[in-house]
């Protein structure tokens, strides 16, 4: 449990934790100022400037907790309605008279939850700020290099700092005595009674110890607990006998009790919510009220009391902001809210009601509608279908006079060359030729191809 990475870490987390180290070094450099540098008031400023952040969030947890008290009659009424209905029809009905009731009140299924799930990031990246505060608060880290740089200069070969670490059972992630970084992880981890190991380790190189004996008290100091414990350390040192239990056990009792004070205060309307008690999802809620509290004490006990410094300040601040926050709730009527969240509901679905129509607008542009569309305004273009239509219209008509036209001429030709070979026959020879060159070859002559186009386009 006491593995320390110095370096910013931590996956998906990291650009969380280096924003809230940011505040916690900025917290910790404006202390400075006024002569009171220490970690202990600068987690707790932190954990107070954090959930201040987060009272959006949390106001509409409790909102919804009281939205929740007054859907809950209908909602059990639809659960009893299909209690010994498993089939697909009836699953299906369940769903939608319960998304119906939620719609009636302009809340969301999620909307318990999904605050909750938003914080969790948050709430892991403090916890590996609070964890490793010389990697985030550059003064503190500092200090600690006054002590690693000679630590580093005399133990070229990292056998000194292997043998303390072994010795003295702390536990770095892949030492390196070639990285600072991995130097300062260790002495972290050193406890205030453990700084007198390292000198004695070292007592043949005198800057080493020179060091430590000169800013190791001030590492003491910046990590100053009442009652004489520090951040760095477990609050509990079990060989220690009664000097060893107290005033440190307080360390876990109170981060127990608040964090039971907190859950008490924020599930005042959970029997309200499940309806009754034999309901599971209240057997549910009780029991994690009572385990909750119990991890709170245990991981207090064996973590460093900074993490006991968080645990306790942020359960007594979301206590005080929930009393606040329910406060301003009980003064508001509920058909207020009610009446605020549909109105909020109805301008969410207008917007995907918008976005929907769009989105089936593009979809309709497709091979199978073009007919339904013109091709000028699959382009861009202004022209309509309609002038399309004409516009083809007016071509073909103009294509058929063409064609009619060449056949008239290519006829002509045909009849002056006939009547050249044939000047010296008789008129009955000239009528027939006369009569044929009014013939197609189809058998219709040129004025009936032209009578037909034109009433065809008149038609059109």
């Amino acid at each position: 449990m006491n593995i320390l990475v110095l370096t910013q870490q931590g996956g998906i987390l990291k650009p969380f934790a280096i924003l809230l180290g940011y505040i916690m070094d900025f917290i910790y450099r404006f202390l400075e100022n006024f002569g009171i540098a220490n970690v202990a008031l600068t987690i707790v400023l932190l954990t107070v400037v954090v959930n201040i952040c987060l009272i959006p969030i949390t106001y509409k947890q409790q909102k919804f907790s009281r939205m929740s008290a007054v859907m809950n009659p209908e909602l059990q009424k639809i659960r009893k309605k299909y209690a010994n209905k498993k089939d697909e029809n009836s699953m299906r009905l369940m769903q939608a008279e319960t998304s119906a009731v939620y719609d009636k009140y302009g809340a969301s299924p999620m909307g318990g939850c999904l605050p909750s799930i938003i914080q969790i990031p948050i709430l892991f990246a403090l916890y590996r700020v609070i964890y490793n505060v010389p990697a985030y608060v550059s003064p503190v880290k500092s200090v600690y290099e006054k002590i690693a740089a000679p630590i580093m200069a005399a133990d070229s070969d990292g056998s000194i700092m292997t043998g303390l670490i072994k010795d003295l059972g702390l536990k770095v992630s892949k030492f390196d005595i070639g990285n600072i970084d991995k130097v300062i992880d260790a002495l972290n981890l050193v406890k205030t009674t453990g700084w007198s190991s390292v000198s004695e380790a070292f007592s043949s190189h005198a800057d080493v110890v020179s060091a430590i004996s000169k800013y190791s008290s001030n590492i003491v100091s910046m990590n100053w607990l009442p009652g004489g414990l520090s951040v760095s350390d477990t609050p509990i040192i079990f060989s220690g006998g009664l000097a060893g239990w107290f005033p440190g056990v307080l360390v876990p009792i109170l981060a127990g009790l608040t964090q039971w004070l907190n859950l008490k205060v924020n599930q005042r309307y959970q029997t309200q919510m499940s309806g009754n008690d034999d309901n599971p999802m209240t057997s549910q809620m009780k029991t994690m009220n009572n385990i909750m509290p119990l991890m709170s004490v245990f991981f207090c006990t064996t973590l460093p009391a900074g993490m006991g410094v968080y645990w306790i300040s942020s359960a007594a601040i979301r206590t005080v902001i929930s009393l606040i926050i329910d406060k301003f709730l009980k003064r508001t009527d509920i058909e207020q809210i009610i009446e605020a969240n549909k109105e909020k509901a109805k301008k969410k679905a207008e917007k995907r009601g918008l976005r929907d129509k769009k989105l089936e607008e593009y979809a309709s542009m497709s091979t199978s509608s073009i007919k339904n569309k013109s091709i000028s305004s699959i382009a861009g273009s202004s022209v309509s279908h309609e002038e399309i239509k004409r516009t083809g219209g007016a071509s073909q008509t103009q294509k058929n006079e063409a064609s009619a036209g060449d056949a008239k001429t290519s006829q002509g030709a045909v009849n002056t060359n006939e009547k050249t070979a044939d000047s010296g026959k008789g008129n009955k020879r000239r009528k027939k030729s006369g009569s044929s060159s009014k013939k197609t070859a189809g058998g219709k002559s040129i004025s009936d191809i032209a009578n037909m186009l034109e009433n065809k386009n008149g038609r059109k």
